[in-house]
Order: C-alpha cells, then sequence, then structure tokens
C-alpha cells in the first residue's frame, strides 16, 4: 500500500501473480502437512524478517481475541492471517492493488480463514470505514510510498477508537540527505517516488496527531541479519523455492542488495513503534 498512484501500483504489481500464488501453494501441499499461515510465510510476509518480524509485534500488540484489527498495505495478507490465527482476531486488510486482494482472499480460503479475515481494495489516505470502528490499526513497510504522512496520521486517528493501538513496523531514513540510498528498492523503482522521513519527524507529527507514543525501538540489526539470509538464500536456490519474488519477481534480489546497503551505511534504519489514541 502507499502513495495513491499509478506509480507505486504498477511498482508492486506482478502479472499472472495468482498463478504464481496457486504454483507456490500446491508446492508447499507436496510437504503433506496440514497448510497454514507459518508453512506459506515464505511467500506471504512481505517485509523484513518475515513471519518472526511479525510475531514480535504481535507480542507487542497484545491483541484480544475480541479486537477488530485494521491491516493497512495488506499485501497478499500474510499478517492479516497470522493475527488472526495467533490471537483469534477479525482483520480487514486494505491495499491499493487489486491483484493483492485477490490473492489474499484466494490464500485465506485455502486456510480457512475467510471468516477471519477480509480484505478490499482501499486508499490509505480516504479509508472506506467509519469513525472509531478498530481497535487496532497495522502497518509494516507502507509509510515510505505515502508522501502526506500528516494525512495518513489523521485517517489512522479518525477509525481507530478511543484507547485504540496504532503498530508500525517502518524503513525510515537516518537524515534529510537521502542521495547515497541506491535504488530500486523493494518500495521504489527510483528515488522520486520514496517518500522516507527521519523517525524524529515521525514522532513530532504523531504526536501533534494525538497519538501517544508507547514503545520504540530500533531492529536495524535485525532486519540486516534476515535481508543477509534473504540474499544467501536467492544465491543458493536461484527460483527454486518460492519466497518474495513470486511478488517482486526478478528484480528482487538487487533490491535486497541495495537496501542493505543502506543500512549498512547507516542512511536507513529499520523501527518498531506503537502509539495509542487517547482514551477520551
Amino acid at each position: 500500500m502507499g502513495k495513491p498512484s499509478t506509480v507505486t501500483s504498477n511498482h508492486y504489481s506482478q502479472p499472472n501473480l495468482s498463478r504464481l500464488i496457486d504454483t507456490a501453494l500446491s508446492e508447499v501441499r507436496l510437504l503433506n502437512q496440514t497448510l497454514d499461515h507459518k508453512l506459506i510465510s515464505a511467500i506471504d510476509q512481505f517485509h523484513i524478517g518475515g513471519l518472526r518480524a511479525t510475531m514480535d509485534m504481535i507480542r507487542l500488540a497484545n491483541f484480544m481475541p475480541q479486537d477488530l484489527v485494521l491491516d493497512i498495505g495488506c499485501g497478499i495478507g500474510g499478517p492479516s492471517r497470522t493475527i488472526a490465527s495467533e490471537c483469534n482476531c477479525k482483520v480487514t486488510g486494505v491495499d491499493l492493488d487489486l491483484g493483492y486482494c485477490k490473492a489474499a482472499r484466494t490464500i485465506s480460503k485455502s486456510l480457512r480463514l475467510s471468516d477471519q479475515t477480509h480484505f478490499i481494495q482501499a486508499n490509505a489516505l480516504h479509508l472506506p470505514f467509519e469513525d472509531q470502528s478498530y481497535d487496532a490499526v497495522w502497518t509494516q513497510h507502507i509509510t515510505m510510498n505515502i508522501s502526506n504522512k500528516n494525512a495518513l496520521w489523521r485517517e489512522f486517528y479518525r477509525v481507530l477508537k478511543p484507547a485504540g493501538k496504532l503498530l508500525m513496523y517502518e524503513v525510515t531514513c537516518t537524515s534529510d540527505d537521502k542521495e547515497k540510498i541506491k535504488y530500486p528498492t523493494p518500495w521504489a523503482s527510483k528515488s522520486e517516488d520514496s517518500f522516507l522521513e527521519n523517525i524524529n519527524n515521525y514522532k513530532e507529527s504523531l504526536n501533534k496527531c494525538g497519538f501517544f507514543i508507547e514503545h520504540l525501538d530500533d531492529v536495524s540489526s535485525m532486519a540486516k541479519s534476515s535481508i543477509k539470509s534473504v540474499i544467501e538464500r536467492i544465491k543458493q536456490n536461484g527460483q527454486h523455492k518460492p519466497g518474495l519474488e513470486i511478488v517482486l519477481g526478478g528484480r528482487f534480489s538487487v533490491m535486497m542488495e541495495n537496501l542493505l546497503d543502506s543500512l549498512n551505511g547507516d542512511q536507513l534504519n529499520v523501527v518498531r513503534l506503537l502509539a495509542a489514541k487517547s482514551s477520551s
């Protein structure tokens, strides 16, 4: 999910995504194990750290079974299904790309999670939900695609119930000097389509919108280790083992190498944040 434009949508779009997903699911079924969200996490957790990062966020969130969770930029629905499975929550996922939403529904049906997960095409800046509809808003690697972050925070605040939680796992820049960041990256083909911000700007603008930051940590070390493992897997296995190449195609390896270079060069960092809306 990202900046509401065809540029962002085209960056993430993958021709024949449904067919690729069906093929990947078939390969997983050949393992002769019960199909569940953990078995397919290599293809549907579209963020650094994969399933581990999602589980770490779930522990931070401390969801209750009755919670209604809104997953912004849900991709093909991996985190939504993980939340639903692990916490017995109902999760609505929204994404700008209709193909992703269709693939998310297909996978949820295969995992018998259609009753707990719902996916719709929507713009993060104009969410089709009533005020105070959700107990939690969840994002993983979407804000780099959205230029007007203040508008995004306001929309998050609007749909959250009083005392609702905002959970974010995002790539941020370390300074205003962004010229050294290499592209393409997993979120943008070129710098003009990337809207990175310093974490200090995040904190300031979230506070001004009415959020109280309860937890913030830098998880760049974990991110670098995870990216190294992905790059090594691709080098060793080529395209033979299903992974996020299904979504981003042959560019994925170069994107990950560029991302790792920028993290190693301290131009980027990866952060995890929990904020809360006021209770009144």
